[in-house]
């Protein structure tokens, strides 16, 4: 066997692996898609890399509390950070602060706060809240909670006539619709005189950008509105995930969108369909000394920062073929592989080579469009 048949081999064995892979995670995003996605423990391990358990949250005790958890998972799932924000003290008092739309209840429902007084024998003179993650058939619940003296994350299933039934349920009202200010991979350039970029990692400090600092929009599940103070519940902000040069060095973290505007490129063709910054907003006394910031987050998914993402400028823009990232006019293995690169922050796409592995036109790039430019490229769809 010669060294050509070898490598050919060996190149097709790595293409089924990674075809099993890919029908692996496509598996598991379609289960989730059935009903509310129940994190796993291994999921969780993540959650100092998530903003809404980290940058976002208002509560001590980060890892090892039950306010600190539910006030994230909620965040997570995409209930309303502002009516939220009504519920900031011990979990007994949750559910006579609950305003801005939060809704006391007696039934569970998917997405609503499970909510146990000082009076209840679970949970202790505290109290104690959690997230109702599924509504069986037989009126069962399955629960996410976290606690200091169980673990940083539990699941659990309770019925109505057992002892850790919830005295109540709080329902709280959907987040607001995401802005359509800036899309991934827009260059953007903040307005402000200084303005705190919350980097992260769990215990970092902002870093101050003088105004004309430039920053690239990255997709981020975490992109939406939140408090613009720790301790803030009336002024609300669209956050978005960038990547910005510091000394030498890309960093990732939030900015905070009435402080940005659009960089327009010199190539007109190339902005003609980007949204325009009209909000008419300008940058108040308070940001233009830089404080308008919070405690940090951080995701796992970005490249390590001493690793410069590698650009690719290989695209033909005359007539793009969805699922052909590459340009070259087809769309084979070459493609999938330029797409997981990019999920996996080893590369940056242009905003031409986005669209394009857009394949199910949902408005991001992420492994699902891996798998069907996959299935395309082996004829399993058309």
């Amino acid at each position: 066997m010669t060294w050509k048949e070898q490598l050919m081999i060996k190149f097709k064995m790595l293409v089924v692996i990674l075809i099993a892979v890919l029908v692996l995670f496509h598996a598991a995003w379609a289960a989730a898609d059935e009903g509310s996605p129940v994190m796993t423990g291994e999921e969780f391990e993540n959650w100092v890399y998530l903003p809404e358990y980290t940058t976002f949250n208002p509560f001590p005790s980060k890892g090892s509390n039950c306010t600190w958890y539910a006030h994230g998972r909620m965040m997570q799932l995409g209930y309303c950070p502002y009516a939220l924000d009504s519920m900031r003290f011990s979990a007994y008092q949750w559910a006579d602060d609950a305003a801005r739309g939060a809704e006391v209840i007696d039934e569970p429902l998917v997405g609503s706060i499970a909510f146990w007084d000082s009076e209840a024998s679970f949970g202790g003179s505290l109290g104690h809240v959690g997230v109702v993650e599924k509504v069986e058939a037989d009126g069962s619940i399955l629960i996410s909670d976290s606690s200091s003296s169980r673990s940083a994350y539990n699941l659990f299933t309770t019925a109505p006539d057992e002892r850790d039934w919830p005295t109540a349920f709080i329902k709280v009202p959907e987040g607001p619709p995401r802005s359509e200010m800036f899309m991934p991979l827009d260059t953007v350039q903040t307005t402000a005189v200084n303005l705190k970029f919350r980097l992260e990692g769990v215990d970092e400090d902002p870093v101050l950008l003088p105004r004309g600092t430039e920053a690239q929009i990255k997709a981020h599940a975490s992109n939406g509105i939140y408090a613009s103070q720790v301790r803030t519940t009336s002024s609300y902000h669209h956050w978005w995930y960038a990547a910005v040069e510091i000394e030498g060095d890309l960093k990732q973290g939030w900015l905070a969108e009435t402080y940005l505007e659009l960089v327009e490129s010199a190539d007109p063709e190339a902005d003609k369909d980007k949204p325009e910054d009209d909000s008419g907003n300008h940058p108040s006394e308070d940001h233009q000394n830089g404080n308008d910031g919070h405690e940090n987050g951080s995701y796992q998914n970005e490249p390590d920062e001493d690793v410069r993402p590698e650009k690719v400028e290989t695209f033909n823009e005359a007539d793009p073929i969805p699922g052909d990232v590459t340009g070259d006019g087809k769309v084979d293995v070459r493609d999938v592989t330029l797409v997981m690169q990019y999920i996996l922050g080893l590369v940056t796409l242009t905003q031409e080579q986005a669209g394009t592995a857009d394949y199910n036109d949902d408005g991001r790039v992420d492994i699902r469009d891996a798998v069907l430019i996959m299935q395309y490229a082996l004829g399993l769809n058309d």
